[in-house]
C-alpha cells in the first residue's frame, strides 16, 4: 500500500523539482500510470484528490452512468476520467465501461420490445402528474446513456466501414 506521504513526494518532486513521472516512479520503486494518476488528481482536486479515506468507495448507477457518458462523449483517456470525477483508480472506470458495453446490447434489446409493446394509446400529461421528479431525472439520465451508447455505435459502424472501403 502506497502512503500519502509518498504520493505527496511524488507529486512535489514533479511539480516542484521537474521530474519525470520515469524518474520519480524509478526513485519510489513504484508503477508510474499511479504517479500520472496522483499528478491529475491533485492538478483537479488538489490535496483532496490525493489524501482519502482508507477502504473501498460505492458508487451510485447515475454516478457510474455520468462517468460512462463522459468518457463516450469526450473520448478523454481513462487516466483523465478517473481524475476528473475523483475516482482513485483507472482500472475501476475501465471495468464500470467494460460492464456497460456488455450490458449495452441486452439493454438496446430491451428498448425495443418495450417500444413494440407499448399500448397505441398513450396521454404523455398524464405520465408527468404521476412521475416524481427523482424518476424524471433518473429516465432523462437513462435516455441521454442510451444516445450516446448509439452516437459511439454509429461511429465506430462508420468508422468499419470507411476502413472496408480503404482496404479496396
Amino acid at each position: 500500500m502506497i502512503s500519502n506521504e509518498q504520493k505527496l513526494t511524488a507529486i512535489f518532486a514533479y511539480f516542484e523539482e521537474n521530474k519525470s513521472t520515469h524518474q520519480i516512479a524509478r526513485k519510489l520503486q513504484i508503477d508510474r500510470h499511479y504517479n500520472r494518476l496522483w499528478i491529475e488528481l491533485y492538478r483537479y482536486h488538489g490535496i483532496e484528490g490525493i489524501i482519502r479515506p482508507q477502504g473501498c468507495t460505492n458508487y451510485d448507477d447515475p454516478f457510474k452512468i455520468k462517468v460512462i457518458q463522459h468518457l463516450i462523449e469526450t473520448g478523454d483517456s481513462l487516466l483523465q476520467i478517473a481524475a476528473k470525477f475523483n475516482i482513485p483508480s483507472r482500472e475501476t472506470v475501465r471495468r464500470w465501461k467494460k460492464q456497460w458495453m456488455s450490458k449495452a446490447g441486452e439493454v438496446l434489446y430491451q428498448i425495443e420490445k418495450e417500444r413494440l409493446t407499448m399500448p397505441k394509446k398513450h396521454t404523455p400529461a398524464n405520465d408527468l402528474n404521476e412521475k416524481t421528479m427523482e424518476e424524471l431525472k433518473e429516465e432523462i439520465e437513462y435516455l441521454r446513456m442510451e444516445n450516446a451508447y448509439l452516437k459511439k455505435l454509429r461511429a465506430l459502424v462508420q468508422e468499419k466501414d470507411s476502413s472496408k472501403l480503404k482496404k479496396k
